[in-house]
Order: structure tokens, then sequence, then C-alpha cells
């Protein structure tokens, strides 16, 4: 399976799908969110508040997967697996400001409070399996 996300696909990555992230609790079990998704280039970032189990999970355990489903094609679909390979504090505002342009098509992340912690953490992507939803429907 390639490790890089297809062009033809990139717009998953650049709309307003949630993406839902898996990561493995201490006890080896799943635990996976929907999310809101960026990338740069070929790594995909999310930004979690740190008091979040996923935050915690993704430090401690920096494998993940994430799905992203075309919520006008759900045959159009991509299946990421990779790693966490940074996360930092930095930018979290005006990155969640951005997302929240996408998103929710308002200027600002409305859901902060004073003293929220984030981190965008960065994903290698390691495997990748996808479908473009080409599907032939017979007319009855």
């Amino acid at each position: 399976m390639p490790s890089r996300i297809p062009a033809e696909l990139m717009d998953l990555l650049e709309a307003d799908a949630l993406g839902h992230l898996a990561t493995t609790r201490a006890d080896g079990t799943p635990h996976v969110t929907p999310l809101w998704i960026d990338h740069d280039g070929d790594a995909v970032l999310v930004n979690v508040r740190l008091d979040r189990v996923k935050a915690a999970n993704m430090r401690e355990r920096p494998a993940v997967a994430l799905s992203v489903v075309d919520p006008k094609n759900p045959y159009r679909y991509l299946a990421i697996s990779g790693r966490v390979v940074s996360w930092s504090e930095d930018g979290w505002r005006q990155h969640m400001d951005a997302l929240s342009r996408r998103y929710l098509k308002v200027d600002q992340y409305p859901w902060s409070f004073p003293g929220e912690r984030r981190a965008i953490f960065r994903i290698e992507v390691t495997r990748v399996y996808y479908e473009t939803g080409d599907v032939e429907v017979a007319e009855a």
C-alpha cells in the first residue's frame, strides 16, 4: 500500500470532512474520536486539547490511524496509518482559528477558554488505503 496520500484525495484533508482518529489506551484498547484535520504536505496535523485522552495516548503511544470519508460520497475515503513524530503548543490558537474558518465559517475558534492548552500533533503517514468512490450503479 502506498505511504503517500494520492493527490486526487488531498481535498479530503482540505475541506470540511471530519476525520476519525484512532489511538491506543495504556491498557491496549482502542480509542476513536472525530476531529478536525489538516495537513502540511504529506504530514497530517491534528490540533488537540492536552487534557484529552487522545493527547495522552499520542504522546505515550505514537502509532495512530485516521479515516476520512467524503461527506458527498461515502464510498470515497482515506484510511491512514501513521506515527506521531512531533507535537507542539506553538501556534495552536492560530491553527484552530484557521480550522474554524474552514469547518465553522467563523473567524475565531468559538470554544476556547482561559488557560486552555492545546498542541498540534504531526503525524507521519506510513500507510494509506483509499477508495475513489467510483461505483457503477445499475439503473432500475
